[in-house]
């Protein structure tokens, strides 16, 4: 039994619910009704509220434990309407109405406007009843503009006005007044989320066709006043949104005055190639839009075209800021309208290619989104339904892949096809459980519709596969249960044959090439991705005569591996036991694979500069170093280069054997193989097989791989007689090799290299090439760069006049080789005499009509090397005083 307070009357009751005393008269139903006290276990009052049978009407005070008001208010049919005030407590007090911790020491009470529960604005008052912003700071004097309802926030010395939800979100149309009343910006939300903001450079929105889409005619009117009908483009907008009563009065409209809050939202200065001349700019939609209006109805008509705005983001201590480009073009679309409603939208890349397709129901919601890759469907989602979602994948051919579909997020049934339409998966609900986890079951089928193979996945489209699963013959007899555990394997219509291909891989003899395999100490070496302990098994699956064998283990070894150009611990010696396996291998496209990943994992995913600097490492490598691994830590790699550089040396037979093959997909990676692996008996087996090789990328891409190894002379006898090669590919790489390996004379190559970048080469076939950088032009002004400043200095004549002749994009590499050639290790130091080399180059950029353009990449290039970025000012800098005159100068 609750002990009584002396304070609390006999007549009250105890809540063991609210753990409160109450005294109340009730109506004849038994509800509170009139007057209702509470009292704490203590006897301090809490609470007087009026009730009208059972519902809260009236009056409403709380206190403090120190007897002082902690809650005022009035309901309203049990929702509160009016002011609600909460003050804050001299004394402890378990009352949380006041936000304590939020609120400066100096406010002590905080009143909140409500109509019907919603709040409509927040005052707030210090001890002596003065008002005070969030801050605590004396409110500002209100603008005659302001309307009294409007909250000043003092840390962006903004007034605001607008309306609340139930929940203290804001709801419709807000006014902002800056401190002095000049309006500053509009702003329309929706479930307390901004989804408008006028103005703003980047949105693509209109406060003004949002309140239209929630029929809210009072903000529209608001809008109106503020100027937002004048907003270039706008009926346009409202059609387009599905707003034809708007869209028709805006084109009705008689010309308005001087706007409240003018538009940002400006075109570029130059429309992209393509615009045409009867496209209107409409702000709203940041984008240039060619489309019709019934002009009797506002309703949008037939097919739109859009030319959308980019925009770019800059950021410095201030934070970000965005600006338009002076072109425009970031991406076009069309728009297709029946009955004034959008009935599909499709999205195009740059060069038109079909990227994106929406289809619209007639109330306006999504009915089906369609993503492609190069023109060619790839996946889509629709909701043919309420609670109802399609998903579907497609094949390279557009044929359906897979289609699943979901009611409320929860699988009613999923289907998935081989290229030639037949179902090969099914997958059903199930209320079985995997490790106490909710699975959905999958039956692989053979072409007849027979199950050969079925188990659990993990819920979703991409769920993985979990637990043992049965294996069928073509019989339909079971051939026992397989695990996939240890292999990361994604969701897709092959993983029936995937599990009879890790049954057979399980099963296998590990081959002799993968001798000692076991013995390695795998827990002491890192991956990417999964156990160290799990690379034996792996590599044992490539040598599976199972093509699924081979590719499963060969993905989970790259995750595990090769990661974004780098190598974990565990790659050493795994790559060694690979290099055993392509004469094992079942398959030439298997074996091109696996060549393809020790290629990788050689030259850093074909970077030809990151393999030359590993090389560089193995040559200087000391005979009697104990500790290879470390000395290559030492030197800025991972220490299981080691391994690999000693594996591939190991292996040369085997590349040279495979530079002969008959696959020329093979032949390919076993040339990039001799090209990174050390030693003279590389660099021969590539002179060797360069003289027998048919297919000119390939004979390409050895002359570019020939960098990688010592300029002996049969090398530069080699390189020597393709200077001149009938063929421009060939002349072009070898040209690239020549430089590099600073063969004199530097002219002979050089020369190939500037009638490259002035594109008077043709290169057709270089951006195939894996040792290339893929613009040949790129690869030519970074090899010009690393010319020696002797031997540059008889081309820089030729290669300031290249500038000239370039495009502007090609612009920004010759100045960058120009300036790498006269600044070869430090930039220009402000008062610094300069060389005549230097003011040469300077002026040449300076004479450039590109210059002018101050495109952001070549003011990138400038800023780097200490230069400035204005034409004169370069000019001026290069009519100083040059370095021999200055020297002289006592």
């Amino acid at each position: 039994m609750q002990e009584r307070p002396v304070s609390v009357p006999a007549e009250a009751v105890w809540d063991d619910g609210d753990k409160e005393w109450v005294l109340a008269e009730v109506d004849e139903d038994g509800r509170k009704h009139g007057v209702v006290t509470y009292w704490r276990p203590d006897g301090t009052l809490v609470n007087c509220c009026a009730y009208e049978h059972g519902v809260p009407h009236g009056s409403s005070t709380r206190y403090h434990e120190s007897g002082e008001v902690s809650r005022s208010c009035t309901f309203v049919n049990g929702v509160m309407h009016g002011v609600d005030a909460v003050f804050r407590s001299t004394g402890p007090t378990t009352e949380l109405a006041f936000p304590v911790h939020r609120m400066p020491d100096t406010v002590w009470r905080y009143e909140a406007q409500k109509v019907h529960g919603q709040i409509t604005g927040v005052r707030l008052f210090d001890r002596e009843g003065h008002e005070v912003t969030e801050t605590g700071q004396p409110y500002p004097e209100r603008p005659q503009n302001v309307p009294g309802g409007a909250v000043y926030r003092s840390k962006d010395e903004m007034w605001l006005d607008g309306v609340r939800d139930s929940d203290g979100r804001p709801r419709g149309l807000w006014w902002s007044w800056n401190r002095e009343g000049v309006p500053s910006r509009l702003s329309y939300h929706r479930a307390g989320n901004e989804v408008a903001l006028f103005p703003s450079g980047v949105a693509k929105a209109s406060p003004l066709v949002e309140a239209a889409r929630d029929s809210d005619a009072k903000s529209v009117e608001l809008c109106l006043a503020a100027g937002l009908g004048a907003s270039p483009g706008v009926a346009l907008h409202a059609a387009y949104e599905g707003l034809p009563e708007l869209a028709l009065r805006l084109l009705r409209s008689e010309p308005v005055g001087e706007a409240a809050l003018p538009e940002v939202r400006t075109p570029p200065a130059v429309p992209s190639t393509g615009v045409p001349d009867d496209a209107v700019w409409v702000a709203g939609l940041l984008a240039f839009v060619a489309g019709e209006i019934d002009e009797t109805t506002g309703a949008a008509v037939g097919t739109w075209r859009l030319w959308e705005q980019a925009w770019h983001r800059t950021s410095d201590v201030a934070g970000p800021t965005y600006h338009a480009p002076d072109s425009c073009y970031h991406g076009y679309a069309e728009a297709d309208f029946a009955d004034g409603k959008l009935v599909e939208r499709r999205t195009y890349l740059s060069s038109r290619t079909l990227y994106r397709v929406k289809r619209y129901r007639p109330d306006g919601e999504l009915l089906l989104e369609r993503e492609y890759d190069s023109g060619v469907p790839e996946s889509e989602r629709e909701w043919p339904a309420d609670g109802i979602t399609i998903h579907r994948r497609f094949h390279g051919d557009g044929a359906v892949r897979v289609e699943r579909t979901e009611r409320d997020d929860v699988l009613v049934a999923e289907h998935w096809y081989d290229v030639d339409g037949n179902r090969v998966v099914d997958v059903t609900p199930t209320d079985a459980t995997v490790e106490k986890a909710a699975v959905e079951r999958w039956r692989a089928l053979d072409p007849s519709g027979a199950v050969v193979a079925e188990g659990h996945v993990k819920p979703g489209i991409l769920g993985r596969p979990v637990g043992h699963w049965r294996l069928f013959g073509f019989d339909g007899a079971e051939l026992g249960t397989v695990s996939f555990g240890g292999l990361d394997l994604v969701r897709h219509e092959d993983l029936g044959l995937s599990a009879h291909a890790v049954h057979v891989w399980r099963s296998a003899p590990t081959p002799t090439e993968l001798a000692g395999v076991e013995a390695v100490e795998w827990d002491q070496l890192d991956t990417f991705f999964g156990s160290p302990s799990e690379v034996p098994f792996l590599l044992k699956g490539l040598a599976v005569v199972n093509p699924k064998a081979f590719f499963l283990p060969l993905g989970n070894l790259s995750a595990r591996l090769h990661h974004q150009h780098t190598i974990a611990g565990a790659t050493g010696p795994a790559f060694r036991y690979m290099t055993a396996l392509p004469g094992r291998v079942d398959g030439d496209d298997a074996r091109a694979r696996l060549l393809e990943f020790l290629a990788a994992i050689a030259t850093r995913d074909g970077d030809l500069g990151a393999a030359h600097q590993l090389k560089l490492i193995q040559a200087h490598l000391p005979a009697d170093a104990t500790e290879p691994g470390e000395f290559f830590s030492q030197n800025g790699a991972e220490s299981a280069y080691h391994e690999v550089f000693s594996a591939l040396a190991d292996a040369v037979p085997t590349w040279t054997g495979l530079a002969a093959h008959h696959s020329a997909e093979i032949r390919r990676w076993a040339v990039v193989l001799l090209a990174a692996a050390p030693g003279e008996a590389a660099a021969r087996a590539l002179r060797d097989r360069l003289t027998a090789e048919s297919e000119r990328e390939i004979r390409a891409e050895i002359m570019l791989g020939l960098a990688l190894h010592e300029a002996g002379t049969d090398t530069r006898r080699t390189l020597e007689q393709h200077l001149t090669d009938d063929d421009p590919l060939q002349r072009f790489c070898a040209a690239l090799t020549w430089v590099r390996k600073q063969n004199s004379p530097a002219d002979a190559g050089a020369q190939v290299l500037i009638e490259a970048l002035r594109g008077n080469l043709d290169t057709d076939g270089f951006a195939s090439l894996y040792l290339g950088a893929g613009d040949p032009k790129t690869d030519a002004a970074t090899t010009l760069a690393l010319l020696p400043l002797e031997q540059a200095e008889t081309l820089l004549s030729g290669l300031c006049a290249t500038l000239d002749e370039v495009h502007s994009v090609d612009a920004v590499s010759v100045a960058n080789t120009l300036l790498d050639i006269v600044f070869p290790t430090e930039a220009y130091g402000e008062g610094e005499p300069l060389t005549d080399a230097q003011r040469t180059v300077i002026r040449a950029i300076a004479d450039n009509p590109h210059t002018g353009e101050f495109n952001v990449d070549l003011n990138e290039v400038l800023r780097r090397n200490g230069l400035p970025c204005s034409a004169d000012e370069l000019r001026a800098l290069a009519d100083t005083a040059p370095a021999s005159e200055s020297a002289g100068v006592q």
